[in-house]
């Protein structure tokens, strides 16, 4: 035994000790240069992406199980069919128009005329949004644009890293597309979805896109030198000549168009309001034109309790679409980077490398999002048991998905405590808002996905907007809020008025464009299916099948 055990540490050091025998002749290796580096943080960052953008795409499978498993079994069938669908046509419809609006402006961009300073290099530009040298639209360069061609499709990336731009757009594309129709399931007609899928990835999510996180130059919740903008940063930033404006110099922060004070625009760092909220505020819309299922209300009013057929599975599909958020929230991080890296003193201003900004924001982001959701959980545990005394799953599972989704707007900056408070308060509030959406607005929201989605986004906007407000008033440590000093560039901390306008943007665009979209819907095709098709339920009438057979023969379509 003792020659054993001998035998296993001398095999154990000369494996695992360095060998140096001639290293001494060896010439010293040079340097790896700023160049070689550089790729190297290309390729990190094309990696990481790749990773993300993968779960962002899983998030699909998410949705599936949790529409699915919190719908009646009659109709899961119909809802995997909504999800391969909507995707097959956001990727045609995107790549076709979206993209164009969503980060260009397209076609205003060649109509509406922009004058201003380019923060970066304090150039002086006059013409229309097209033209802006640099492509500062978007803060990327090297697009087809419009040098070849007027129509939407030529604004897509060559074929270099920016490419990936497009598929990260496509990608929020569809996982907002996601929403709107878990909230009117289980009585919307097949055709009316294929319809509704075209109109939302092509219009609807473009445009308000476009508002928050494309129109850089333009959009006045977010052009340095919008007038609206300007004046909100006039009363609510110091002045850069003060001695916090000094301080927060520093810092890194930068000025607006005005030199006077600070670029305090609105934030959405990873889609509370322009993925989240927007589609949750559709797919309320479309619940109230089309009306609640049969049997959901009493004729007192009262509401009456449609049981999940699976919960499990529903509870899994939140955890599946937790898990997928790392990716969401993580890869929003070299996001952001390349959308703000031209302004002030941002990352790629300083000649930092992709792998620096990674190494200083993930972290960041990532402990923020796990923070969230352990406050979302505890926070809809406690209101579950405030209402009933028992702690139910599908509450629960759902304040998960809220502080998710609220902490979306300030995951970039806030403190990973604050993240927690975040996470707590949508989790806290989604037993009492589906309450107030089925009793007092007497809306069947089939899934609870107003208050996950919808409300929390918006309750998550604004708390992002008090965080930023306080660090703009000096009323929290500078160092509480990310990023900040060489690695400033990654998120832009917003004021709470600015929150507030784009917030009010938000339903500006989403209840009337909602409401549109289902009339012309129910003129071409119908919305709601009929009363005898919906009690049959939709995997039958609408694809003539069941998700689970009730004989051992199965039923399927014949060919």
């Amino acid at each position: 035994m003792k020659k054993i055990l001998v035998i296993t540490l001398i095999f154990s050091l000369v494996l695992f000790l360095p060998f140096r025998s001639g290293a001494q002749d060896q010439p010293e290796k040079s340097p790896v240069t700023q160049e070689q580096f550089s790729k190297l943080a290309s390729i990190a960052a094309i990696m990481w992406w790749a990773i993300c953008f993968a779960l962002i795409f899983f998030m699909q499978s998410g949705f599936l199980l949790l529409e699915a498993g919190s719908v009646r079994a009659k109709n899961a069938a119909n809802v995997a069919t909504k999800v391969m669908v909507h995707i097959g046509i956001a990727v045609i419809t995107f790549y076709s128009i979206g993209f164009a609006i969503k980060s260009f402006g397209w076609p205003w961009c060649f109509i509406l005329k922009w004058k201003g300073k380019i923060l970066s290099d304090s150039t002086i530009w006059v013409g229309t949004l097209a033209e802006v040298p640099g492509d500062y639209i978007t803060g990327f360069s090297g697009w087809l644009n419009n040098a070849y061609s007027y129509m939407p499709w030529s604004f897509n990336p060559a074929p270099d890293v920016y490419i990936w731009a497009f598929f990260g757009s496509l990608l929020f594309c569809i996982t907002s597309m996601a929403i709107p129709g878990t909230v009117f399931s289980e009585r919307f007609s097949f055709k009316g979805y294929i319809l509704f899928a075209f109109i939302y990835s092509g219009i609807i999510y473009p445009v308000f896109g476009w508002l928050i996180w494309g129109g850089l130059a333009g959009s006045p919740i977010l052009d340095p030198n919008s007038s609206l903008l300007r004046l909100v940063d006039r009363f609510f930033t110091p002045s850069v000549e003060s001695e916090l404006g000094k301080k927060l110099l520093g810092y890194g922060m930068s000025a607006d168009g005005s030199s006077k004070h600070f670029y305090a625009p609105y934030t959405d760092y990873a889609g509370s309001t322009g993925v989240h909220s927007l589609g949750g505020l559709i797919g309320l819309m479309g619940a109230l034109y089309i009306g609640p299922r049969i049997g959901k209300f009493k004729k007192d009013g009262g509401a009456v309790a449609i049981p999940s057929h699976n919960v499990p599975m529903a509870v899994f599909g939140a955890l599946l679409l937790a898990f997928c958020w790392f990716g969401f929230n993580g890869g929003s991080v070299i996001a952001n980077y390349f959308n703000n890296s031209l302004y002030g003193k941002g990352a790629g201003s300083r000649g930092l490398y992709l792998a620096d900004y990674i190494y200083s924001d993930l972290w960041w982001v990532i402990v923020v999002t796990v923070m969230a959701g352990g406050g979302g959980i505890l926070g809809s545990l406690l209101s579950s048991l405030k209402l009933s005394g028992k702690a139910d799953p599908l509450i629960i599972a759902n304040g998960l998905l809220g502080a998710l989704v609220g902490v979306c707007s300030g995951v970039g900056f806030v403190h990973p405590f604050f993240g927690f408070i975040i996470g707590f308060v949508c989790g806290f509030q989604f037993p009492y808002s589906l309450r107030f959406v089925e009793r007092t607005l007497r809306i069947d929201d089939a899934i609870g996905t107003i208050p996950c989605h919808a409300v929390s986004g918006i309750i998550g906007s604004i708390m992002a907007g008090i965080w930023g407000q306080g660090f703009w008033w000096g009323i929290i440590p500078i160092r509480w809020v990310h990023p900040g000093g060489e690695m400033i560039g990654g998120s832009f901390i917003p004021t709470f008025p600015i929150q507030l306008i784009g917030v009010l943007i938000l339903f500006l665009w989403a209840l009337p464009a909602g409401y549109l979209t289902f009339l012309l819907i129910d003129k071409v095709t119908g919305c709601r299916v009929s009363a005898e098709t919906e009690e049959m339920g939709l995997d039958i009438s609408e694809h003539g099948l069941e998700a689970y057979p009730r004989s051992p023969e199965g039923s399927s379509v014949s060919f």
